[in-house]
């Protein structure tokens, strides 16, 4: 169920908007030309990832640098520059207006789905059993969450095989010796 949550979230053309709060007092970014430029044709990405930019100019300069006035906030997640630094990154290898998400936002992402996935011991009916299976059914990879752990166990009966022995076999150690 978390690896379905995280897809989910993931190619959701809803995906959620971080909230962000306002700076007291407006941060300049020192970013390079390209940068400036690649963040100004991606400002909406920026906002749903809680980076509101804009630009600010002083007397002498006719267009201005960009300034940071507000952060992403998200209960205990803290975001600062080098998350900004590494969207901007993510954004120079995608087409613009393509979302991205920084690596500790996926990773947010990631540990709310877990937290709110079926936890193991939990009764379920059956109903939801055929749901969760139906769920995994759809994904890429179901077999692990986003984080990497098991989200099934193969449960079999391996008597009902017909080529199941279930007498153990005896291992002849000495055919492993250094003699052999």
């Amino acid at each position: 169920m978390q690896r379905m949550r995280s897809i989910t979230l993931r190619r959701s053309s809803r995906q959620p908007v971080i909230e962000s709060q306002r700076l007291f007092r407006p941060e300049p970014l020192e970013l390079t030309a390209a940068d400036e430029i690649l963040a100004v044709e991606n400002i909406d990405i920026l906002k749903r990832n809680g980076f509101e930019v804009v630009r600010k100019g002083d007397d002498e300069e006719e267009e201005g640098r960009l300034h940071l006035v507000a952060q992403p906030v998200s209960k205990d997640t803290v975001f600062d520059m080098k998350d900004l630094e590494e969207l901007i990154h993510l954004m120079h290898d995608r087409p613009v207006g393509t979302m991205v998400r920084c690596s500790k936002a996926r990773a947010m992402f990631a540990m709310r789905a877990c937290r709110k996935s079926v936890m193991i011991g939990k009764a379920l009916s059956a109903n939801r059993m055929t749901s969760i299976v139906q769920h995994m059914s759809t994904m890429d990879q179901p077999w692990n969450c986003p984080h990497g752990r098991p989200t099934m166990r193969h449960v079999s009966d391996l008597t009902c095989f017909a080529r199941y022995d279930p007498l153990p076999r005896a291992i002849d150690w000495t055919a492993f010796g250094p003699d052999a």
